[in-house]
């Protein structure tokens, strides 16, 4: 190695190569012998060539050689040292805190969703320009709170949601409207409380031209036995006979919508009366047949030749006619009791007997009541015994008002429908306790006497002849809770209204009330 200040030994060790054997390995066994150049005392022979500067580095032979003790390590390296475990832990908490809380807020893990529509049915014909109810419910592992309804790509209904029913099961009806001709998939998104989302199945629906300008056939179910004669009437001979159970085309009907024209399977065609048949598609679609036959004619005591009996139509309903619709059917009472829900939705009253049938899947009854419907929506509950109680879910219970058509009413082709039974649960059963008018408003109290009433959006409408005014709240009552008092603006004018409860655009109670 040459010297940096320009001097050279001959005797400087070179840097890599083997020390020279006099002297001893440093670091073997017991501690060398002081070296020669620098031996305590002496003279340093470099001294007079190695005249370095205070500011250069250089080693005490103690160190350079191994002294008895290390050399001590700053303060400043220990603090380092806890600094970095300190941020270390820091950022390992931070990366378990965002894979731990991640998922959606129900302890760690993601959030759970159940969520289905229950109507719409697949491939259900609706029509364009018309609103359309979609219901949906559905559950989570947390807390939802929004709801919303997509035709196709778009938004086309949305519902925010503030409570939790108790049975954890968010029912939530929205409302669409297509105005071309086509096929339309929807489906219903919820979003959680933590921001988690989750789409329902898509469903298939079919949008048509208003009903009753393509008509067509369309499939109907027999519901009770019947018998088919030649024409629409019972004066007209019969034909054969239909079994309970068996399908048929439904190809006409009468204007009045009391007798069908269908076509069985096997036999000839012929004339059958609408309340023993359920027709699976909407009866506009049919067309309106005139009757043809000749009924059988009918005797007279009289020698001379009977005349030949024709086929009057039906006297057209009087201006002051009821409308009745079935509007819900639920199992009570662990299955044994089948709760039937019946609405006036005509603009007039109705008071009297009433005659109201169920069938499919629960046993074949009928019942006379008397009820007394307000117009515009009032309803009443006609209760079944069900033996064997049914205990699943998946039946159906066909029910029809007025099945003899005993009463005139506006329309006689709505008052068969057919809904499916879910498991048994007390369906609530909405009271109006208190209808308190007051000068600008009217006050109303609900108190539910039947199974509990998840968060809905609940409706209260008053009508004083054409004028309605309403207000609508979200609210969860539980078995004999009452709700709070909901105010809804008074009508201009004076007379009786009619004070409705809606939940889910179902009639649930009404009652009249004195404007002064």
């Amino acid at each position: 190695m040459s010297n940096r200040y320009g001097s050279s030994f001959d005797d400087e060790p070179v840097i890599g190569a083997p020390p020279p054997a006099e002297e001893p390995i440093i670091g073997a066994g017991t501690p060398p012998p002081p070296y020669p150049r620098y031996a305590p005392g002496a003279p340093d022979p470099y001294q007079d060539d190695a005249d370095y500067p205070d500011d250069e580095y250089y080693w005490e032979e103690e160190d350079y050689y191994g002294g008895d003790e290390p050399p001590a390590r700053q303060p400043m390296f220990y603090v380092f040292l806890f600094l970095a475990a300190v941020v270390g832990g820091i950022l390992v908490f931070l990366v378990f805190s965002l894979i731990s809380g991640g998922g959606g807020g129900n302890g760690g893990g993601p959030t759970e969703f159940a969520v289905q529509i229950d109507s719409p049915a697949r491939d259900q014909r609706l029509e364009i320009n018309q609103p359309h109810d979609v219901v949906v419910q559905a559950s989570a592992t947390e807390p939802i709170r929004r709801f919303e309804l997509f035709v196709g790509d778009r938004v086309a209904d949305a519902v925010d949601v503030t409570d939790t029913p108790p049975d954890n099961r968010y029912r939530v009806t929205l409302r669409f409207t297509v105005a071309d001709k086509g096929t339309y998939d929807i489906f219903v998104r919820v979003f959680a409380e933590s921001g988690a989302s989750k789409d329902s199945a898509k469903v298939r629906i079919v949008a048509i031209e208003p009903v009753g300008e393509r008509p067509q056939t369309i499939q109907g179910r027999v519901v009770a036995d019947a018998t088919l004669r030649e024409g629409p009437g019972d004066t007209f001979p019969e034909t054969g006979s239909l079994r309970a159970g068996s399908q048929v085309t439904i190809t006409g009907k009468t204007r009045d919508l009391t007798w069908l024209l269908v076509q069985p399977p096997a036999g000839t065609q012929g004339w059958v009366r609408r309340t023993a048949i359920e027709p699976l598609d909407t009866l506009d679609l049919v067309p309106v047949r005139d009757a043809t036959p000749t009924p059988a004619p009918t005797p007279t005591p009289t020698a001379s030749a009977s005349p030949t009996a024709t086929v009057s139509p039906s006297p057209s309903p009087a201006a002051n006619a009821p409308d009745f619709v079935p509007t819900n059917a639920v199992l009570a009472s662990g299955g044994a009791v089948l709760r039937v829900t019946i609405s006036n939705v005509s603009n007039n009253a109705y008071s009297g007997p009433l005659v109201v049938a169920v069938g499919g899947d629960v046993p074949q009854q009928e019942l006379a009541v008397n009820v007394n419907l307000s117009a515009n929506g009032g309803s009443t509950v006609v209760e079944f015994p069900i033996s064997p109680p049914i205990t699943q879910g998946g039946k159906r219970a066909i029910v029809t008002v007025d099945p003899a058509n005993i009463v005139r009413e506006q329309r006689e082709d709505n008052n068969s429908a057919t809904f499916v039974l879910q498991p048994p649960v007390e369906a609530p059963n909405l009271v109006i306790t208190a209808a308190n008018v007051t000068a600008a408003t009217i006050e109303v109290t609900v108190r539910n006497d039947g199974g509990p009433l998840p968060a809905s959006t609940v409706v209260v409408q008053v009508q004083l002849g054409g004028q309605i005014t309403s207000n609508s709240v979200s609210i969860a009552l539980a078995t004999g809770q009452s709700s709070p008092v909901i105010a809804v603006a008074r009508p201009a004018g004076s007379g009786q209204a009619t004070v409705t409860v809606y939940v889910g655009n179902q009639p649930m109670a009404s009652t009249t009330v004195q404007l002064p």
